[in-house]
Formats: structure tokens, C-alpha cells, sequence
């Protein structure tokens, strides 16, 4: 647990470092910001950091240690596992005959003690760090397995016949996947050009140049990759996929390959799939209460179909997954049809679509009807065989979780219509339509205030070709006008790459299927009218929810652009 305020409290009085009156001030503050006393205080720079630390240290009861002064060895870095270093701020510095002298944060974090001590067989010596301090020697930590390809790359780049083995590569190919993990990458990009392969991850969405090697040692590298993947080494004219599973920092991580032939050679692209990043809670996906009630309500119904619409890489099927576990009990049957099964789930039939064997979504769907399903998954309707048969199973007293590519919640309906369903057993069947993108968030380590006026909101319309008028769009969130609002943006740190964002949060739209919807449908009105009714009984658009968590300072107006954009 962490230090009592009161006892900190006391420890400082008691030395004088400050007068009552002063620290009073500073407990108020401390309370009506939601802070622990201890990082208001290290936040506002009362006391030098290496005296509070002392403090701090004293009433942890333990010894007070300045990382900075250390020499920490690689051996040592290793230990504990660099996520969960950085996410509980932990690192062993010193390893002696009494045991392990480690710096923590928060040196009453017992499970934490504990689970060193089992991993390690050694006695933790705990010491306190400041949060600061840690941070450093954590940023030297990690910089370990950076510098660790930077050598690799080096001997790459100044002679390759150093890479003439399959060993050699695969040093490299290990350092690469280890570095995407712990930046946090969804995927790894291998592209061959005429004289450089080059690295890249893709990270919030965004994709960024990790490395640029000699072309000479692609084939070196993307072989490598084909024998973990089972993958045929002598193909180079066609296209493969497949997958490999590996252990990263405790981690269990799967990664799906997919290798296709270019003009200069074989481009290769490898997502990282953890269970482990994966939550899979519906709550922390950025979904108003008033959203969530709405799924929730929806999904609790024993027929009918719910549908999940946006574009490729929007968190659809993530979605889906996270609304399958609430619905996972031991009193239904889960069938899923995928293409590909992106994670596993527990106690759920998940089905691989395989075309090799005519195991198509439409097909497959048709044989998992007959397992006795409660509820089925259906990773995409791409074609009038999967919305026909997904819409007679809702009918026919199962309830279907699927996918739709659509701009928006209105027109998913529109589009089931113009793949031959009938109007009136769209109607009948459909009961939420949930439309999402992914938009960065602000960093909070870096995160600013800065005003914007109604010049600078005119000149965003103009270069997004908007024809919403913005400053009243945020005069109505801010409850009247002003002749500014106050948004923020991430300055850019080394928590975020220098990027301003770090992790990313959903904008969505749920449109529950209401009576008079329902008749749109069966007159077959266009989109348009039917988000008309859709906002009229209460539906906040996917730029509208963008928007407000723009005001709240969860995300830049420029990123919600972007996204709405694409």
C-alpha cells in the first residue's frame, strides 16, 4: 500500500521544512485534486527532490537511494521484466549476500516483493526511489535492447557478410520483435526498396521508420521469418500467411505473417497479437455510460443481430470480443466464424474461415447453426450468402454479433438492403447498430492547455472542408458562447516518442433500432434520414462524441478530423 499522507505529513512538520500554514495549503490542494500528498508535493517542487526522497524513505521505513549514482548492471536490468519495471517503477540495482537490493516507488507493494523473490530465489532488499529518479534509469533500461539493435544494425550497415547465417539473422529479427513489443507496436513492416529494407511499426495507428537496412541482408531476414512461420523458404512468387508463437517478457505473443511478392523482392508484414495488452473490457474502450446501457441492453437480448461497423482497424472485432465475454457464461453456447481469429477466447468455438477447403463464412456459418449455438460471431458480412444467413439465424431465435463495412451506424442498414436482405427481415431483425474509430490520445506526461479562438476554428473548417461551424459546436459543449475554449495537445516528451499521444480510445455511435427506424427501413429511406431520427431520439454522432472528448481533453480536435476523414 502507499504511504499515508498523514505520515508524511508528520515527518515533514516535524523537521520544519515547512510551516503549517504553507503545508495546510498543500493538503487542501492535495485533496481537492484526487493526488497523494506525496506526488503533489514532488509535482510542485516544494523541497529539493533528494530531501523529500529522504523523507519519503523515512516514512516508508526503509533506505533512501539516488539511482543516478548507481551503476546498474545489464545483468541486473533483466530481472524484472522492463513492462512491468516501467508500470510499477521498480529496478534491482545491487545484488549482494544479504539478497537483492531493489529500488521501488512504492516499497510497500508486497505482491510485488513477492513476485521478484519467486521469480528470482533471492531475498528483496527494498529501498525507495523517487518516481523521477526511476523514470531515468528506466529510460537506460530500455535503452539496452535499442542500442542491442543499433549494434546489429551497424555491423549490418559496415559488413554484411557478417549476416551470412540464419543465426545471425535471427539475432536481428528477435531484437525487432522484442523493441515492436515493448513500444507497444501493432504491427511490423518489412519493406524491401531498391537499395534499403526497411523497419517499420506501426504504433497508435501510426506508422514510423524503426530502421533502414542494406538491402543485401532482406532475404537473410525474411527467411528467417518464413521458418518460424512454417512458411515455404524457397516461394518468393506468391503470397503466404501464417503464424508463430513466442514468450516476450513473461508474455505469451502471437504473431501472423503475412508475406507478399513486390517489384524489389518480398515485403513482410507481422501484428503482434497478446491476450496479455487485451483487457477486453468494455468499460476502459471510451463508451459513455449512456452507450454502455444501451449495449448492454441490446446484447442481453436472446435473438436478433447487433452490428459493428468502421474501417479496417477501427478495434471492430476487439469490440466484439469484449462484448462476447460479458456475454460468456456457462449457460450459452459461443460459436464465432473468423478471418483470422485475432485472440483466443476462453470456453468460446472459435472457426478459422480456410477457402482452401470451401470453409467460407457463409458456408461455415451455416454448419456452426447447427452446433446448437446460442450466440454467434460473424467476423465480416462480405457478400449476400453471410447477410442472408446471418439475418435467418437472428430470426430463428439465436443472437449475432457481426461485422459491416460502413461509414456510420445509418447507412449499415442501407447496405444489408443492397445485399438482397429483404427490407421487412432487416427490420425485424436488427436491434443496435455500434459505428467506432480509434483516435489517439494526448499523452498526459507532456499534456497542455492552449486557447483557440474562432480564427483558428475557421481555418481548421476550411482545411478539412467542414461545414459545421466548430466555434459553436463547442460553445454548445461549453454551455454559451465564449471568445475562446481551452483545448489541449500533447508538447511532445519521451513517454510519447515525441509524438504528443500515448494509447489510443474509441469514437463511436450507437444507434438503437426504434419503431420508427424500423419504418425507414421498410420505405427504404436513405441514410441520411435515418440518422435524422437516430439524433432525434437521442444518438450522439461519431464527430459529435470526437468532439466532446476533445473538450474533456481526452483528444485533439486535428486527430478526430483526421479519423472522420479517413
Amino acid at each position: 500500500m502507499a504511504i499515508q499522507d498523514e505520515v508524511l505529513a508528520k515527518k515533514i512538520l516535524e523537521k520544519g521544512l515547512l510551516d503549517a500554514k504553507t503545508f495546510e495549503k498543500f493538503q487542501t490542494a492535495s485533496k481537492k485534486q484526487g493526488l497523494p500528498l506525496e506526488t503533489l508535493l514532488f509535482d510542485r517542487e516544494v523541497l529539493p527532490e533528494d530531501i523529500l526522497g529522504a523523507i519519503v524513505a523515512e516514512a516508508y521505513e526503509v533506505p533512501f537511494v539516488i539511482l543516478k549514482d548507481k551503476s546498474v548492471s545489464d545483468e541486473l536490468t533483466q530481472v524484472v521484466p522492463y513492462s512491468v519495471a516501467s508500470h510499477q517503477f521498480v529496478l534491482p540495482f545491487e545484488q549482494t549476500a544479504e539478497g537483492l537490493h531493489t529500488a521501488f516507488n512504492n516499497p510497500h507493494n508486497y505482491e510485488l516483493i513477492n513476485f521478484i523473490e519467486n521469480k528470482t530465489g533471492l531475498k528483496v532488499i527494498p529501498y525507495y526511489a523517487t518516481r523521477k529518479d526511476l523514470q531515468a534509469s528506466l529510460k537506460v533500461y530500455n535503452r539496452n535492447v535499442n542500442e542491442k539493435l543499433d549494434t546489429l544494425l551497424e555491423g549490418a550497415l559496415t559488413d554484411t557478410k557478417k549476416l551470412e547465417s540464419l543465426k545471425d539473422a535471427s539475432k536481428i529479427v528477435d531484437t525487432i520483435i522484442l523493441l515492436a513489443y515493448q513500444s507497444e507496436a501493432s504491427d511490423i513492416h518489412l519493406e524491401p526498396h531498391k537499395d534499403l529494407f526497411i523497419v517499420r511499426y506501426r504504433i497508435d495507428g501510426i506508422l514510423h521508420t524503426i530502421a533502414e537496412l542494406p538491402i543485401a541482408i532482406a532475404e537473410l531476414i525474411l527467411t528467417r521469418i518464413k521458418v518460424l512461420a512454417k512458411l515455404r523458404i524457397d516461394e518468393h512468387r506468391a503470397s503466404q500467411d501464417g503464424r508463430f508463437k513466442i514468450v516476450l517478457e513473461g508474455n505469451d505473443i502471437t504473431l501472423r505473417i503475412s508475406v507478399l511478392p513486390t517489384y524489389d523482392g518480398e515485403k513482410a508484414v507481422l501484428r503482434l497479437l497478446t491476450s496479455a495488452r487485451q483487457e477486453l473490457d468494455l468499460g476502459t474502450f471510451g463508451y459513455t455510460p449512456e452507450s454502455l446501457e444501451k449495449i448492454r441492453n441490446n446484447i442481453s437480448k436472446t435473438n436478433g443481430i447487433v452490428l459493428m461497423t468502421g474501417p479496417t482497424g477501427s478495434g471492430k472485432t476487439t469490440t466484439l470480443y469484449a462484448i462476447l465475454k460479458i456475454l460468456n457464461t456457462p449457460e450459452v453456447n459461443i460459436s464465432t466464424i473468423e478471418d483470422p481469429i485475432e485472440y483466443r477466447l476462453d470456453r468460446v468455438n472459435q472457426t478459422q474461415v480456410n477457402p482452401k477447403t470451401n470453409l467460407t463464412f457463409g458456408s461455415g456459418l451455416r454448419s456452426l447453426l447447427r452446433q446448437d449455438p446460442d450466440i454467434v460471431m460473424v467476423g465480416e458480412i462480405r457478400d449476400e450468402e453471410t447477410a442472408g444467413v446471418a439475418i435467418n439465424a437472428a430470426l430463428t431465435g439465436h443472437l449475432v454479433l457481426a461485422t459491416l463495412h460502413t461509414n456510420d451506424a445509418a447507412s449499415t442498414l442501407p447496405r444489408l438492403l443492397e445485399m438482397k436482405v429483404e427490407g421487412f427481415l432487416v427490420a425485424a431483425t436488427a436491434k443496435m447498430v455500434i459505428a467506432q474509430r480509434l483516435v489517439r490520445k494526448i499523452c498526459e506526461k507532456c499534456k497542455a492547455p492552449y486557447e483557440v479562438n474562432a480564427q483558428k476554428f475557421v481555418e481548421l473548417q476550411k482545411k478539412y472542408n467542414l461545414k459545421l461551424d466548430l466555434f459553436e459546436v463547442f460553445g454548445k459543449l461549453s454551455g454559451g458562447k465564449k471568445d475562446s475554449f481551452t483545448l489541449y495537445k500533447g508538447k511532445g516528451c519521451d513517454t510519447c516518442n515525441g509524438t504528443g499521444f500515448k494509447g489510443r480510445t474509441s469514437i463511436c455511435e450507437v444507434m438503437e433500432i426504434s419503431d420508427e427506424i424500423r419504418k425507414k427501413i421498410l420505405d427504404n429511406e436513405s441514410p441520411k434520414e435515418i440518422e435524422t431520427v437516430a439524433v432525434t431520439e437521442g444518438m450522439v454522432t461519431l464527430f459529435m462524441d470526437g468532439m466532446i472528448k476533445v473538450f474533456q481533453g481526452v483528444t485533439t480536435i486535428e486527430e478526430v478530423l483526421r479519423v472522420m476523414r479517413s
